[in-house]
């Protein structure tokens, strides 16, 4: 079952999705290979610091994050990434690493990698190991609300 955060948020908001059951993952490629979809369609979750905020980054499962590119972005060097253990709490309904893309429900400023198609459906972890969600990425960017986008 989906975080109760994101299942409630989904089905208030009507939304067009459909909800994949696998066998568990533990990494987002796993999830794009378990549920056969491409890295670039599968998005991941990667919680960085900037100038000691935690923002949510959704990059596809197969792109590693360039640390200096996203200090360009936000014009500042006050950028590093976050071990787990440092987030894990803000997301209580979730399992560590199995987060959903959803920053603003857990009160977290959300980037979106410019390179998901809007013509193809988006699948992404649904804060369990062993389930992940799809829909077109059509309704996924109103649902998401992205506060910027990163190349």
């Amino acid at each position: 079952m989906a975080s109760v955060t994101v299942q409630h948020y989904l089905d208030d908001s009507h939304a067009h999705y459909v909800s994949i059951a696998h066998s568990p993952v533990y990494t987002a490629q796993e999830g794009a290979e378990v549920t056969h979809v491409s890295g670039y369609q599968y998005a991941k979750v990667v919680i960085v610091k900037v100038k000691k905020v935690l923002t949510m980054l959704v990059v596809p499962a197969c792109e590693r994050i360039d640390i200096q590119y996203i200090q360009k972005i936000f014009s500042t060097l006050a950028v590093a990434l976050v071990a787990e253990k440092e987030f894990s709490l803000k997301f209580p309904d979730c399992e560590r690493g199995a987060i959903p893309p959803f920053g603003h429900l857990y009160q977290m400023p959300v980037y979106l990698s410019r390179v998901f198609h809007v013509d193809r459906a988006i699948v992404f972890n649904a804060g369990q190991y062993n389930e992940a969600i799809q829909m077109p990425y059509k309704y996924f960017i109103e649902l998401v609300k992205p506060d910027g986008y990163i190349d």
